[in-house]
């Protein structure tokens, strides 16, 4: 397997447009066609911001959206961001013109399951993990895939559904779970998928993948592994380097596999769910 740095830029690049969302939420689009060109749905960049080394470490970020469409010819790259610390404070006082520094892209694509013509996708999210989500079924459709699929979107209002329009505007069959019940299904994303599940007489009809806060991940795993459902999720761990040297991502790996402990960034950062551990 390769190491993703094999196949990655460093470099810096131009911010075409930081788009204010609400509720600490900002999209940045960025030129930058030498990573948009080969980034697939489920990889990642490294971000810094600036010259000096506050802050330190560069930060991993979904790639959300490429553009005009996804393929060789795309040219901006852009990421979906969470206002919550330094760096992203740094990022949402960007304007055009202002340079970013990136590396990627990082990780491996998400899958794409075998489905039947009956067969249909859930696609699972919550938070900033709806990044991801959005890119791949912007892939499905600049491909005219057949593949059938659902986005199950939650959040704790409407309000904080960051990126819901997004997936509407590309004509997506989408579902919302709010805990307020503010809009949609009123619980959570995960008591969606059960109700959602219960109409699918064959659970080999169904596939997902989700991405979303470590709880939702955590009890999306449960489900998959109780009902013995080809699932996968995509992790967000805390990754301080994105390329594999520092260890600071690691999961244990099945102990039927050679690899003990596996990095999220390299061998990730999308895993079946029954690869992964009871804790992860």
């Amino acid at each position: 397997m390769k190491m993703p740095m094999e196949q990655c830029l460093v470099d810096d690049f131009e911010v075409i447009e930081n788009v204010d969302l609400g509720e600490g939420w900002f999209r940045l689009d960025v030129e930058a066609p030498s990573i948009a060109s080969t980034a697939r749905a489920g990889q990642f960049v490294q971000v810094r911001i600036g010259s000096t080394d506050d802050p330190l470490i560069r930060r991993p970020f979904s790639i959300f959206d490429v553009g005009p469409e996804p393929g060789p010819e795309a040219t901006m790259l852009r990421l979906l961001v969470q206002r919550v610390g330094p760096g992203t404070r740094a990022m949402m006082q960007l304007s055009a013109g202002d340079r970013i520094h990136l590396m990627g892209p990082l990780g491996h694509p998400m899958p794409r399951p075998a489905l039947g013509e009956d067969g249909v996708l859930l696609l699972i999210g919550g938070g900033i993990g709806v990044a991801p989500l959005y890119f791949y079924c912007r892939e499905l459709a600049a491909e005219g895939s057949s593949l059938k699929h659902q986005v199950l979107l939650g959040a704790r209002s409407s309000a904080l559904l960051i990126g819901i329009d997004a997936f509407h505007k590309i004509g997506v069959e989408t579902h919302a779970a709010t805990d307020d019940g503010s809009c949609g299904f009123h619980g959570n994303v995960i008591e969606l998928l059960e109700e959602k599940l219960e109409s699918f007489s064959d659970p080999r009809q169904v596939a997902g993948i989700g991405c979303g806060p470590h709880g939702m991940n955590l009890a999306l795993r449960d489900i998959a592994i109780e009902r013995d459902l080809d699932f996968s999720i995509s992790l967000e761990n805390y990754m301080p380097c994105g390329f594999g040297a520092c260890f600071g991502c690691v999961i244990e790996g099945p102990a039927d596999q050679p690899l003990r402990y596996r990095r999220v960034c390299v061998e990730g950062p999308c895993f079946p769910v029954r690869e992964l551990p009871e804790k992860f």
